[in-house]
């Protein structure tokens, strides 16, 4: 059996939820009083409001919703007019009736479609601008710069979440880390893009990697708190779903802005080949993202509500060991099973499921090639087919989710991301026909589809973390939970973000050759290919015409081929076949591995939490709990949770 625990405290509410008032049965909804209290005419009482979704917050007064969800919507049609109730629910025709507006939903997601826009543009641009343009950073520099910060961000994730969760003070426990984010982050994102102010060279790869970590501390300010105020908006089980949904939505929505269409529309040739004076239109470009996030997230802080939860961080008595020690605060979370099994999963997939991402620029310019397309403009259409099948597929999930539970949404979701990913195994070289570069557009709609249901996972963890509340008795942390999901598979980014480069560089990856020596060439010549051959392996040939630091010969003995990129007019150079096949590897094969283990690993979930039912039993188990009574755990059966007495001074 779990060890007793203590009831939470109201934290200066009227009084312990689910108390009924003296003198009436338990099971009857109480009254709503009359006055000013009462803002809606509209519902007899909390059971008229929830009776079809919810039914275990019956046991809980308005007063007692309102301060733990304080930016639920009470207004109703039949409202007085002129109210505030009335107003609010112009646009809705039965009122929200204690459930989340649109209107604040889009609130708390709207600042994830800047701050993705910003991202995106910088996983897809970034790194091939420093290593293949004027730049000319290290790739052994921004590997290690890579492991660097994401180390450093895993071990401050766990400082900010419980920072986060135990904050008091008058503007709430998430607002304060989001207003900092909302001046930090634009600083940080537009100057990783101004490696002109240092130069090229080691300096450049330096600045890539101070800004890179930057960049990190950057996304745990803002992400964590977020994620944390996103958890504690409703405690509905369906409307979680919608919560996540408009957040992936508005995701997908600036990734396909900053890794597509303005890349495409707005990114000169200057800045796509090899620039010597500069690029001013990606930093340009990060800091209209970065001011458009900067806008949500002050708005976001201006109108969002957070919970009173008074002035003491928590009402049990202090243990003997700190809880901001990063490995008793995962050992907490971990002894919760259903997150425990969650977390395994995700790490595994963790292993394979981002590094697509950091090689796709490289697959479309090294393995498919420039027959057809040039490989920026492919790279930015695979990019956007991506996207909007994964905005397409939003409704799909979310008609799953509703349909079976939110456990097989899930399964079938990774399942979708692991066969998708397999299909590119199947690219190679286009020759010219552009039936491989076609068919890299079909797999990128396929892969996008499967990524639509990424919501679904912090949906899911939404509901553990109310299970931890019946676990401990009424803490409240979010943000702890959602940092555990992210600390260990972070350390299995590692893999994705530096063993690709790292390989790439020991089987002798080339940099394109400069643009000033590259001869045109065409479809009409008799062969194309030998043409540019003949050109670089010419023994007259003058010295740097294929590098600064190395000649033709030496590209040829590392196994690099010259070739006619049609859709370029121009020729170019082929990267050898090790090179290649990493690249193919690292999208397909290995993504694939590891993302079917890890959905193996959600056979063990357990089988009372994957459904609506187990999360009404959890939150009518909390009630019970903090009335006094002992419960059974819902989700073990068997295992009883007894109330503790108020610790004694």
């Amino acid at each position: 059996p779990s060890p007793p625990i203590q009831p939470l405290r109201s934290q200066g509410r009227a009084r312990d939820l689910a108390m009924p008032s003296p003198g009436k049965p338990a099971s009857e909804p109480e009254a709503l009083p009359e006055g000013p209290r009462r803002r809606s005419t509209a519902c007899a009482g909390v059971e008229d409001m929830y009776a079809s979704n919810a039914r275990a917050l019956n046991n809980k007064s308005y007063e007692e919703i309102r301060g733990d969800f304080p930016m639920l919507c009470y207004c109703s049609p039949n409202a007085g007019v002129g109210t505030a109730d009335a107003k609010l629910c112009r646009l809705t025709k039965g009122g929200h009736r204690g459930r989340l507006s649109l209107w604040t939903k889009v609130l708390w997601a709207a600042p994830l479609f800047g701050w993705f826009a910003a991202k995106y543009l910088k996983i897809g641009y970034m790194k091939k601008f420093y290593t293949d343009d004027y730049p000319r950073a290290s790739l052994g520099v921004i590997a290690f710069s890579s492991v660097l910060a994401v180390l450093i961000d895993a071990f401050t994730d766990p400082k900010m979440a419980v920072w986060t969760d135990s904050l008091r003070t008058r503007f709430g426990r998430r607002r304060p880390f989001v207003v900092a984010s909302a001046f930090f982050y634009p600083v940080v994102v537009v100057f990783s893009w101004l490696p002109l102010i240092v130069g090229s060279g080691l300096s450049a790869s330096i600045w890539y990697g101070v800004f890179h970590v930057m960049y990190a501390l950057a996304d745990t300010l803002f992400m964590m708190p977020h994620e944390a105020w996103g958890a504690q908006l409703t405690p509905i089980y369906k409307e979680k779903n919608s919560v996540w949904l408009w957040g992936d939505l508005l995701t997908n929505c600036g990734i396909c802005l900053g890794m597509a269409l303005v890349p495409l529309m707005f990114v000169s040739a200057e800045c796509k080949a090899t620039p010597n004076d500069g690029c001013a239109d990606y930093p340009i470009i990060a800091a209209v993202f970065s001011l458009v996030f900067m806008l949500a997230a002050l708005r976001l802080a201006w109108l969002g509500k957070e919970p009173d939860l008074g002035a003491e961080a928590n009402p049990r008595s202090k243990p003997k060991f700190s809880e901001e020690d990063t490995v008793p605060m995962l050992i907490s979370t971990f002894m919760n099973r259903p997150f425990r099994i969650l977390l395994l999963s995700d790490v595994v997939k963790a292993l394979g499921q981002d590094i697509p991402f950091n090689v796709l620029p490289y697959l479309a310019a090294w393995v498919i090639g420039q027959r057809c397309f040039q490989s920026d403009m492919y790279f930015g259409i695979c990019v956007m087919i991506n996207l909007i099948c994964g905005l397409v597929s939003l409704p799909f999930w979310s008609w799953l989710a509703s349909r079976f539970s939110k456990y097989v949404a899930l399964c079938v979701h990774i399942a979708a991301i692991g066969v998708s990913s397999f299909l590119f195994i199947f690219l190679t070289a286009d020759s010219g026909s552009c039936q491989m570069s076609y068919m890299g557009l079909v797999f990128s709609s396929l892969f996008g589809a499967a990524y639509g249901g990424t919501f679904l996972l912090k949906s899911i963890m939404a509901d553990i973390v109310e299970y931890d509340t019946l676990l401990t008795g009424g803490e409240q942390r979010e943000a702890s939970y959602f940092m555990a999901l992210d600390f260990i598979p972070k350390f299995m980014q590692i893999p994705g973000e530096c063993v690709p480069f790292v390989a790439m560089a020991y089987l002798n990856y080339a940099r394109p050759v400069p643009s000033s020596t590259r001869p045109a060439c065409s479809a009409t010549m008799p062969d194309p290919d030998a043409f540019c051959t003949a050109f670089y392996t010419n023994a007259s040939a003058p010295a740097g015409l294929c590098s600064e630091s190395m000649s033709c010969d030496d590209l040829v003995a590392n196994g690099v081929s010259f070739v006619c990129n049609l859709a370029n007019g121009e020729c170019g150079l082929s990267q050898n076949s090790g090179v290649q096949w990493t690249l193919a590897l690292c999208f397909s094969l290995v993504p694939f591995v590891f993302v079917m283990i890890g959905l193996a690993g959600l056979y063990f979930y357990p089988k009372e939490a994957r459904d609506e039912q187990g999360q009404q039993q959890v939150l009518a188990a909390v009630a019970r709990l903090r009335s006094g009574e002992s419960v059974e755990d819902p989700w073990r059966p068997g295992s009883m949770i007894h109330p503790a007495e108020p610790p004694t001074e």
